[in-house]
């Protein structure tokens, strides 16, 4: 059964680091550099209303990177040990992860 990994970490160069390794051991996935809300109110009051494309695409400023991995739900697992041993359980890089079935897939990784 394929299941999807979303992974929030924050944009640091170790984060960059424990996803060069995972791409080195073969786990693709998908990148989006992201904001939280609280950042996004903070750092751009003027706009709190709406929010604009230059905002989602400048990934320059993104606090955090939110990764997606669509795998069988064994590989999924080891990619959980892998962040957690990289992160020391999202202690030396801030994050979080959860996954869901992937319920109607279609596709390739």
């Amino acid at each position: 059964m394929k299941k999807v990994l979303y992974v929030v970490l924050k944009n640091t160069p170790k984060a960059y680091e424990t996803l060069e390794e995972l791409k080195e051991k073969g786990f693709n996935g998908t990148l989006i550099g992201s904001n939280s809300l609280r950042h996004m109110l903070e750092y751009y009051p003027e706009e709190h209303h709406f929010l604009n494309l230059r905002q989602l695409e400048n990934t320059d400023t993104s606090e955090s990177i939110l990764c997606m991995f669509v795998w069988e739900e064994e590989v999924i697992e080891t990619i959980k040990e892998e962040i957690r041993k990289h992160t020391n359980n999202f202690k030396d890089i801030r994050g979080f992860m959860f996954s869901k079935v992937a319920e109607d897939y279609e596709g390739s990784n």
